[in-house]
């Protein structure tokens, strides 16, 4: 997937996108949930995201883009603290 795949995808599936980073990082964001696209998410074959709860200090990191409702419950049942 390339950077514009990307954008398109998280568009999409209801993510506000902030293009500030865009050499380095996608994100999308909508209230306390963000989701992270890294520079090798567009380079190489293997995709990954990182999700993020800023109120709750958690990640998760997932394969396909979700909407933020299923980033929120993911998070709930599966999110790691942010610092680890």
């Amino acid at each position: 997937m390339n950077q514009e795949e990307i954008n398109q995808k998280f568009a999409s599936a209801g993510w506000e996108l902030d293009g500030s980073f865009y050499k380095h990082l996608i994100v999308g964001y909508t209230g306390e949930l963000s989701i992270l696209a890294y520079r090798q998410a567009w380079e190489t074959e293997d995709s990954e995201f990182q999700l993020c709860d800023h109120e709750n200090d958690l990640s998760y990191w997932v394969r396909e883009i979700p909407t933020p409702q299923r980033a929120a419950q993911l998070l709930r049942e599966h999110g790691e603290p942010l610092n680890e």
